[in-house]
């Protein structure tokens, strides 16, 4: 199957698409804010740090990566298109071998690095993402008053 655009038409849309500020960042930001209230900062897309996490929250050194399944080549729901089999086989090793580096220099730097996938934001399974996130995060918050606490 052909592109339906031209290449310059296509380069265009292509563009178009975006790297921070989607729609999946602001359904776990909107998240976030919810568990955390204001008693916790966060902070959005991180420049400063590899792979320019999606969100760093300082008291806990966590950062949390928001992955598209389609871009970051999710095991259910990513896919190789029909066209351009080769360059798109390529570009998604090539993410995933840069997701994984990231992640390592991350985890080397003291941060705690948690992943949430597109497809567990969808529809049905975001009240119980949003449960899972929310266990987590009172574990964390249990630990440190226990660390403190110890000392």
């Amino acid at each position: 199957m052909t592109d339906i655009f031209t290449p310059a038409k296509r380069s265009h849309v292509m563009s178009r698409i975006r790297s921070e500020g989607t729609s999946v960042e602001g359904t776990v930001y909107r998240v976030l804010r919810r568990i955390l209230g204001k008693k916790f900062r966060f902070f959005p897309n991180v420049r400063g740090l590899p792979g320019k996490p999606d969100f760093l929250i300082p008291r806990f050194r966590l950062v949390i990566l928001v992955h598209g399944c389609f871009y970051h080549a999710c095991q259910r729901h990513g896919h190789i298109p029909k066209t351009n089999t080769r360059y798109w086989t390529l570009k998604l090793a090539k993410n995933v071998r840069r997701d994984k580096t990231n992640e390592n220099r991350l985890r080397k730097l003291g941060f705690s690095v948690w992943t949430i996938w597109e497809h567990a934001l969808e529809g049905p399974r975001l009240e119980p993402t949003s449960s899972r996130l929310k266990r987590r995060f009172e574990r964390m918050r249990d630990w440190r008053r226990k660390t403190i606490a110890d000392n």
